[in-house]
């Protein structure tokens, strides 16, 4: 009987990203999708790490919601690419342990374990597997392994194991208590059967093929067949990575920079023929240079736009040996794409803006003169103003790099930098302020499409009431103020916020209190309320 291995990696999204920037460990993190730029609070959460789950974020959340529950969130675009680049690595050091490897979705890989009585038993095995992915730093990964797919994935959900081998033959035994969410079935369908007092994995395959064909449709029938234990997936050869990459042996010792460029632009020139034919681009170099076998000189070259261009990549090239020069003479050369992607036919932007109008186009000339600048002057040298708050009545605001080294794209970069239009509840600072009896966690800014002009009635100069739509508010709480200023590049804006709660006058028709962002427009002295928090 035919024994299949299954290896999963619990919020592989996320264990993906720390991989790639180890400095957001043990941070609330989440990834999102959805608009970007100004329309960030249409974003939803598509994953997050374990100590935003401990703020209570959870996946389907609103990135407003979320960062109204906590202030200290980071957040990063759902970035494709790198994960299906980091399965890719961990696919091909997985074939040193089985000679089928396959994704079932990300972060859970099938290998087939048939015939391990002879290397060792399931034991060695598994932990050979997590031995592979520790190194990768991927060190909550679990091991399942069973007669079929599906019950070797349920093995990797035990809490508080490691690995789990189900003994041959008793799959649906193992399945039975299992709870019935974990069939591949809608959030509807697992409704429906619930209401139905349907539990349990066990407690669906009682049910007959028909009545469940008849209900759920062709997503009930497979679930019932996982159900009974049956499963036809299985681990299939996995696709030989090409590796591409061009060297190159030399007679005779080079030093001079012509030369060096001649025998680097034939390696380019059969590189970039190569992409082309296979529909890709280049996003990271590396060149290498030897002395005899002694590997002295290694320099990785990061594009700001993919690219298979050879007149591009020769250019860039010669940026780097100008910038920093060879130390000694070299016989032999390598250039390898360390990082690629499919080639796009849509022309990419250098930044984003509200008006599409306004969006400069990335073509070759720009792509050079960007390149240039950030290959000598250095990564993150090449900037552009962003809008700060500043804590006094002068103008403030920062410069901010065009390109991020750690994003995976010029578009992604750019919208990151805005300043997130959500404001969420200050819950230290608002309870040191107003006390216990004050706000709650859970608020969030709604900000109207325009500030509303109010008058405010004073005392000591300290607001004490004001008007609001018509009616006349008292001011039970009040924060002291927070001075901001910014966009020093365009306007100048100098402005006191308050968060304020409003209580209406006992003459008022309305008894709703009302948690208001209260502010003070100095320059022209006057009062807006900016948001109401609901």
């Amino acid at each position: 009987m035919s024994r299949i291995a299954c290896l999963r990696i619990p919020r592989f999204p996320i264990a993906a990203q720390l991989k790639y920037d180890p400095s957001l460990k043990n941070k609330p993190l989440v990834l999102v999708t959805g608009a970007e730029g100004r329309k960030t609070l249409s974003q939803k959460v598509l994953a997050c790490s374990i100590q935003a789950s401990k703020e209570f974020i959870q996946p389907g959340m609103r990135l407003s919601e979320a960062r109204a529950i906590c202030g200290d969130l980071i957040s990063l675009q759902y970035d494709t690419k790198l994960y299906e680049e980091a399965q890719t690595e961990i696919a091909r050091l997985l074939i040193n342990l089985s000679p089928r490897v396959s994704a079932l979705e990300p972060g859970i890989f099938l290998l087939d374990a048939s015939g391990l009585s002879h290397l060792g038993g399931e034991s060695r095995f598994a932990t050979n597997a997590l031995k592979i992915l520790s190194q990768l730093s991927y060190v909550e990964a679990r091991v399942g392994i069973a007669d079929s797919a599906f019950s070797a994935s349920l093995a990797t959900r035990l809490k508080g194991r490691r690995w789990h081998m189900v003994p041959q033959g008793m799959d649906k035994v193992f399945i039975a208590p299992m709870p019935v969410e974990y069939l591949p079935l809608g959030q509807e369908s697992v409704d429906i059967l619930k209401d139905l007092g349907i539990k349990t994995i066990g407690d669906f395959a009682g049910l007959s093929i028909t009545s469940v064909a008849e209900r759920f449709s062709e997503e009930g029938r497979k679930a019932h067949e996982l159900a009974l234990g049956l499963d036809h997936r299985r681990p299939t050869l996995p696709q030989v990575f090409k590796d591409r990459q061009c060297s190159m042996e030399i007679g005779a010792p080079i030093e001079s920079l012509n030369q060096t460029l001649f025998i680097l632009k034939s390696l380019i020139d059969r590189l970039s023929s190569d992409l082309k034919r296979d529909g890709l681009c280049a996003e990271e170099l590396l060149i290498s240079f030897f002395n005899e076998n002694d590997l002295f000189d290694e320099r990785p070259i990061k594009l700001i736009a993919p690219t298979n261009s050879a007149k591009f990549l020769v250019e860039v090239i010669k940026l780097s040996l100008e910038t920093t020069k060879l130390q000694r003479e070299f016989t032999g050369v390598r250039i390898s794409v360390q990082r690629y992607c499919d080639e796009t036919w849509q022309q990419s932007h250098l930044s984003v803006s509200a008006n599409a109008n306004e969006q400069l186009e990335l073509n070759e000339p720009s792509m050079l003169l960007l390149q240039r600048l950030t290959t000598r002057l250095g990564e993150g040298k090449v900037v552009q103003p962003q809008a700060t708050d500043g804590y006094a009545f002068t103008g403030s605001g920062c410069w901010t790099p065009v390109i991020d080294t750690k994003a995976r794209s010029i578009k992604r970069t750019v919208a990151e930098t805005y300043k997130q239009s959500v404001n969420p509840v200050d819950v230290d600072y608002i309870l040191k302020r107003a006390g216990a009896a004050g706000l709650i966690s859970n608020l969030v800014l709604k900000k109207p499409h325009e500030p509303v002009k109010v008058m405010v009635e004073l005392k000591d100069e300290q607001p004490v009431s004001l008007a609001y739509a018509g009616n006349w508010y008292r001011i039970s709480l009040i924060t002291t103020p927070e001075c901001l200023s910014g966009f020093w590049w365009d306007k100048l804006i100098r402005n006191s916020y308050y968060v304020a709660m409003i209580q209406p006058s006992q003459r008022s028709q309305i008894s709703e209190s009302l948690v208001v962002l209260l502010a003070k427009e100095h320059l022209k002295d006057t009062w807006q309320i900016e948001g109401v928090y609901d």
